[in-house]
């Protein structure tokens, strides 16, 4: 569901962030999500999450909160083609909500909408956290199995058809995290469109991320710590794991 568009404010600053996204029909047959591998973030300078809000225009910000209810977890960044603007994705108790920068017939910059609203009560979350000491194997605690079986080779990531950054963002994520994520859609749903974000160093950062298909949005965000030239199994990681059903 997409909104109408809305008055944009921009100052025009230059784009110095990375961003992952696009649409994804899978054909994937149900699986257990295997680990991706990890992509070096690219940390650049700039701008906050804050900054590029206040870049929103205060009717684009409003009209979200109407549609979507109070910011639960939100980010916004450059938009990846046009630099010189803010988007914006948010997480409320009744939707989700990504802009993005237009411009209308008349030439005017505005944000479109796009909308994925909640069935009432739906959204539930899960805290995942990692300790650089406990190993990042298979979740038994999630895979059902019998007692004392030895553990088969690890399993291929999902075929879900995600850019190469996104596979590379996901992997930087505990296992259960990226479980979480991915697991709705390794049936017949598709992943319709999805997004991440991360702004810190490679030694602490924080990161945000969504995968939005037609029944099911997935959201995680939280913090991550790092020895400097250490591998992602020996990061501490605090993150939360949304999941909600769409309305339709």
């Amino acid at each position: 569901m997409t909104g109408g568009n809305l008055p944009e404010q921009s100052r025009g600053r230059p784009a110095t962030r990375r961003e992952a996204g696009g649409l994804e029909r899978s054909t994937a047959t149900p699986q257990l999500p295997g680990a991706h591998e990890a992509a070096d973030m690219n940390f650049v300078p700039s701008p906050d999450r804050f900054h590029f809000w206040d870049e929103l225009h205060d009717d684009v910000k409003a009209y979200v909160e109407r549609k979507v209810g109070p910011r639960i977890d939100w980010w916004a960044d450059r938009h990846k083609r046009e630099r010189d603007r803010p988007y914006a994705v948010v997480l409320g108790p009744n939707g989700l909500a990504v802009t993005t920068p237009r411009v209308n017939a008349q030439g005017q910059r505005t944000q479109s909408v796009r909308l994925d609203p909640f069935v009432p009560s739906s959204l539930k979350h899960a805290v995942v956290q990692q300790q650089p000491t406990k190993p990042r194997g298979a979740l038994r605690n999630l895979v059902p199995g019998r007692a004392g079986t030895t553990p088969g080779p690890s399993a291929p990531p999902p075929q879900l058809n995600l850019t190469q950054d996104m596979r590379g963002f996901l992997g930087n994520l505990p296992l259960e995290a990226q479980h979480r994520l991915q697991t709705p859609f390794l049936g017949s749903q598709p992943v319709k469109h999805y997004l991440s974000y991360a702004y810190g160093t490679d030694e602490d950062y924080d990161a945000w991320c969504y995968l939005a298909g037609t029944h099911t949005v997935t959201f995680a965000s939280g913090h991550c710590t790092r020895p400097p030239g250490t591998p992602p199994t020996q990061a501490t990681w605090h993150l939360t794991c949304y999941q909600a059903d769409i309305a339709r």
